[in-house]
């Protein structure tokens, strides 16, 4: 199961949302899902008792632990038979160009590399948003619960750590890979494999040792990079009357 979080307008107020994907695209609203899957069972409270189940954020599933997320998952495959039916309500299932992608946890409790360097927790931003260099992109581990572990898709720009939308519960197989105006370099996932690494506390993220990646020419400022994993595709933008940029 992959999880993110997203933006909404609901109403006219702007709503945050825990969502997993539907196998149409669409973005599975799972805290409201649980909710309106309480109350067709008759359950005193839905909104106070999903909240506890399945959680309105995924640092909040962090916490709850690995009960949470198995209740995400029984959740979700409700949520698809619901949709298999072809009655689930929109405000339950979102148009993924309906929401802004956020980072998967926009305020992480911990930040902080594999060497022990503090990263800034407020200095977190997600796709699309802008770079003032090419990119170190990596993997990131996010802690939870009981030694409960995630994975996804990061990046540092300057003191500003970027992380992708999504969530895998697995460590993704295959590659990481960054392009940008024709050029492209990518690692596989696992030069990752084998590390030794430390119990995180729920909503702690780790970042993986970037790998070693050949600088790009010179890019021209409002260049795209594209940063993509299994999971998931991120796009950043390069920003105006900046130098050019490397990779350590």
């Amino acid at each position: 199961m992959i999880l993110g979080t997203v933006l909404f307008l609901d109403g006219s107020l702007e709503r945050r949302a825990l969502v997993a994907r539907l196998s149409d695209g669409r973005l599975a609203d799972l805290n409201r899902i649980e909710q309106a899957r309480l109350r067709k069972l008759g359950e005193g409270q839905p909104e106070e008792l999903a909240n506890v189940l399945v959680p309105i954020s995924l640092r909040r599933m962090l916490e709850s632990g690995p009960r949470s997320f198995q209740r995400a998952r029984q959740t979700l495959a409700y949520a698809e038979k619901w949709n298999r039916r072809g009655d689930l309500p929109s405000w339950l299932a979102h148009p993924i160009e309906s929401v802004t992608l956020l980072p998967c946890i926009p305020r992480p409790t911990h930040l902080r590399r594999a060497d022990g360097t503090q990263r800034d927790r407020f200095q977190v931003k997600g796709p699309g948003a802008g770079v003032s260099t090419q990119p170190q992109i990596m993997v990131a581990v996010v802690g939870g619960f009981g030694g409960f572990r995630g994975y996804c898709l990061a990046a540092e720009d300057g003191n500003t750590t970027l992380l992708g939308a999504w969530m895998a519960l697995e460590q993704p197989t295959g590659h990481l890979e960054l392009r940008a105006a024709g050029h492209c370099r990518n690692v596989a996932l696992d030069a990752w494999e084998g590390l030794d690494l430390p119990s995180l506390r729920p909503g702690e993220i780790m970042l993986l040792p970037p790998p070693r990646l050949k600088p790009f020419p010179a890019l021209e400022p409002g260049t795209r990079f594209h940063l993509s994993w299994p999971i998931e595709q991120m796009e950043l933008t390069l920003g105006d009357n900046l130098p050019h940029p490397t990779l350590q």
